[in-house]
């Protein structure tokens, strides 16, 4: 049994909290964890401990240079002014505007829940930083200390059954608990600390880091997830401390960074993708990737060190995971899950994680790989108008950023073509002038529509049935001005939808179904890509579609084909839906000026005033076009009642979209090209040249003849595209010359052994190349006929060429 120690009176934030209150809501706790020595070793975990604290304080470097970090440490003090003036504890709660007993699900409780923990921990980190007004601060100091016993006391203990969300308990409050603890170790007495972690053990099944809590019992953890339930554990460790549970936690990291084939983590193609179903890099992978990066540092040059080889792999995903997915210091929405719907929480908040987290990385790798990561760094921090990464609370970060922007590292511009990722149904494309950036967010039998809760973004299910995000060299802001309270979530751009209004979460919470579709794939050739998904829509209208993207060093293009709905609802095609800020813009349709919706009918071309050229390939056509001003607010995809989620806001939308009737009479296709940043002018001429031509759009095949030698198809069944003839599902970009074909061919399905193709009217007689040896090459007629291994390669591009 221990008494926490107690003051005779707190005047917290004006608020005088007398001792005898303190008292009585805060019973004695039982100790049931016993007191461990310390032992062979424990001078080096204090010194772990020394590293953590230095890790969330960043003391040492303040003390280097106080003034470099004073705006900062000034903006962490209004932080806990306003923390202060909140302790109000009461049976639900500490902090009085986190009251475990009130929210609309469980889930919403159980996050009121860990968010006292994370404000205790903010104190406390007042309370060790240098230079703060709260440093030593006494009252700091016993309203951390009365807010750990407290939580202790009435929620967070081995008596209580948890309930909502598993991550609140196992990391939530975990993590700023043992955070906490490090923080104020020479405050707290060893009973104090062994009952605190007796709590985090309590809520760790087994008491093994590999494991977490779930609604149908113990589960193994995996992901992102088990790297923050090992820091939880390895700093609760620290600082009881027990040096076998932290090499315990220690080993369990491995896992986290082996390339998997299914399920939660990184593949080899460069997608992650957590809670199964979803491709979360911008998120779920920062946790990973950042987590990795501060256990790294902590642990190097101890006992405690991760000495597994593989570990290298981490290094790779920096560039082959997450690199081609900033775009000027954003983290691309397509992956960045349902954050989408948080009003706090933005692209560029994001991207600024991966920055620091790549800069962490740096640290411990190669001259060359740090010089061309920090070069990453400086272009993603340098090339955004909108960066705010020196508006941090993180004394780290803002240490990070400061010496590499005083440094003489040399901005090192992205790596411009495709990306495709096939394992997360994601492609990522970047024009050769760097001035453009387009992701393709698909879905599949593996990839679910979207995530929601009952809590955020249940609006969003349509975020990844095509989708297409645009992002444009000086209009950074795009997608993180305001886009997520005010666009039309009903029809994202690029998407075909059924506006048949949907339920929220249509297809469940948590990613937890998935389409029930044929394919979802594409294949990469040199500075040329294709993609292709058939669309299953959700909500059960019946709504299905054939579409296919191809995209290229100046434009992109898009195709589909199939369409139908079994609902009474009116189906359409998203050309464009595009956020034009605080003020309408200039919209042309064949030249003349569109304001109001309307439809125009034999539309050849469309120009949107600082954003492009779209160009229909199929012929004339009726598209609705018009300028028109949007508004909502972040509630309406979010319960969040953080300030500023209830304003409303406004943007001015240019939206121009193709109809294809409504219920049964729905049906046909489409075809356009894009062309960013291309001016009316040169739009037009686009659309008089007709660079591109459709040779197929059907349930059988879409193909577009790129140039004279250059063809793009996606078979859906057997059949034949220009000179191209595939037995089954296909994905093949081919440039087919007299003297040299050059091939680049995938198994979209992800489940076939073998793929027949034939090109009718080659001579080749041999086959070269990197993936040479999965080809058979024979004569058939006129042609040849190639016969392809495709097996394990999970959706991933072959290359090859053939000669005479």
């Amino acid at each position: 049994m221990f008494t926490p120690t107690r003051r005779t009176v707190l005047q917290l934030g004006g608020v005088a909290v007398a001792s005898a209150l303190l008292m009585d809501i805060a019973r004695p706790l039982t100790a049931t964890a016993s007191l461990r020595p310390l032992g062979v070793g424990a001078p080096e975990i204090e010194a772990l401990r020394a590293r953590w604290v230095e890790a969330l304080t960043g003391r040492s470097v303040i003390t280097g240079s106080p003034a470099t970090f004073a705006a900062a440490i000034a903006r962490q003090d209004r932080g806990t002014d306003a923390l202060l003036a909140k302790v109000s504890p009461t049976a639900t709660r500490y902090f009085s505007d986190q009251d475990w007993s009130i929210g609309a699900t469980e889930i919403a409780k159980s996050n009121s829940m860990r968010m006292n923990y994370s404000g205790i921990q903010n104190m406390a980190v007042s309370w060790a930083t240098p230079g703060s007004k709260h440093e030593g601060s006494d009252v700091v100091l016993q309203a951390a200390l009365r807010g750990l016993a407290h939580m202790h006391e009435r929620v967070y203990n081995p008596d209580t059954e948890w309930w909502g969300n598993w991550w609140s308990w196992n990391i939530g409050a975990a993590q700023p608990l043992a955070n906490t603890m490090a923080l104020l170790h020479d405050e707290l007495d060893q009973a104090e600390i062994d009952a605190y972690c007796a709590s985090i053990d309590h809520f760790l099944p087994n008491r093994d880091p590999r494991m977490q809590l779930h609604p149908t019992g113990p589960q193994a953890s995996d992901g992102a997830n088990r790297v923050d339930i090992c820091q939880a554990i390895i700093v609760r460790a620290i600082a009881q401390p027990d040096p076998e549970l932290l090499r315990t936690a220690v080993a369990a990291l491995s896992d986290t960074w082996q390339y998997i084939t299914a399920g939660n983590g990184f593949f080899r193609d460069g997608s992650f993708v957590q809670h199964s179903t979803i491709g979360y890099t911008g998120t779920y992978g920062l946790v990973l990737l950042g987590g990795l990066a501060k256990l790294f540092a902590l642990l190097a040059g101890t006992g405690f060190d991760v000495t597994d080889p593989s570990r290298a792999n981490v290094n790779g995903f920096v560039e082959s995971s997450f690199a081609p997915l900033m775009f000027r210091g954003q983290m691309m929405d397509a992956v960045r899950g349902r954050a989408v719907a948080r009003y706090a929480e933005r692209s560029i908040t994001n991207g600024n994680d991966l920055i620091e987290h790549t800069l962490r990385l740096a640290q411990s790798a190669d001259a060359e790989t740090a010089a061309r990561w920090r070069g990453l760094c400086r272009q993603w921090i340098e090339s955004n108008s909108a960066a705010n990464i020196t508006a941090t609370t993180s004394i780290v970060r803002l240490s990070l950023v400061t010496e590499l922007l005083s440094s003489d590292a040399q901005a090192v511009a992205d790596p411009t073509g495709p990306r495709l990722f096939p394992a997360m149904d994601r492609l990522v494309h970047r024009a050769a002038d760097g001035s453009w950036a387009l992701a393709v967010a698909m879905c599949s039998n593996r990839i679910a529509w979207h995530e929601g809760t009952g809590a955020e973004n249940f609006e969003g299910v349509k975020t990844s049935q095509g989708m297409t995000y645009l992002y444009l060299r000086g209009d950074e802001d795009h997608f993180d001005d305001e886009f997520w309270s005010t666009s039309d979530l009903a029809a994202p751009p690029g998407t075909t939808v059924d506006l048949t209004p949907l339920p929220r979460n249509p297809e469940g919470e948590w990613g937890e179904r998935t389409p029930d579709n044929e394919w979802t794939g594409g294949v990469t050739f040199e500075d040329t890509a294709l993609a292709a998904m058939h669309l299953v829509a959700p909500g059960g209208t019946g709504l299905v579609a054939r579409k296919m993207w191809v995209t290229l060093p100046d434009a992109y293009i898009a195709l589909g084909a199939d369409i139908s709905t079994r609902s009474d609802g009116e189906v359409r095609t998203i050309i464009e839906h595009r956020n034009l800020g605080t003020s309408a813009r200039r919209l042309l349709v064949d030249g003349t000026a569109v304001t109001a919706r309307q439809t125009v009918e034999g539309a050849r071309w469309a120009h949107l005033e600082g954003v492009g050229g779209y160009v229909l390939l199929d012929g004339p056509a009726d598209l609705v076009a018009g300028i028109k001003e949007r508004e909502g607010t972040w509630r309406r995809n979010s319960t969040n009642a953080a300030a500023g989620t209830d304003v409303l806001q406004r943007r001015w939308y240019g939206t121009l979209s193709l109809s294809h009737g409504v219920g049964a009479e729905a049906s046909g296709g489409y075809a356009y090209a894009v062309h960013p940043g291309a001016d009316a002018d040169a739009t037009a001429a686009a659309a008089r040249d007709r660079r591109f031509q459709v040779i197929r759009n059907d349930g059988v095949a879409q193909a577009v003849q790129l140039s004279t030698h250059v063809t793009a198809a996606a078979f859906w069944a057997a059949g034949s595209a220009g000179a191209l003839t595939s037995d089954r599902a296909a994905c093949v970009i081919a440039r087919i010359t007299p003297g040299m074909t050059r091939m680049s061919v995938s198994d979209p399905t992800q489940s076939g052994a073998t793929l027949v193709i034939d090109v009718a009217g080659s001579r080749a007689t041999r086959v070269k190349g990197d993936d040479a040896d999965r080809v058979r090459l024979a004569r058939r007629g006129d042609g040849i006929r190639l016969t392809i291994d495709t097996t394990g390669t999970a959706g991933t591009t072959l290359e090859f060429s053939l000669h005479r």
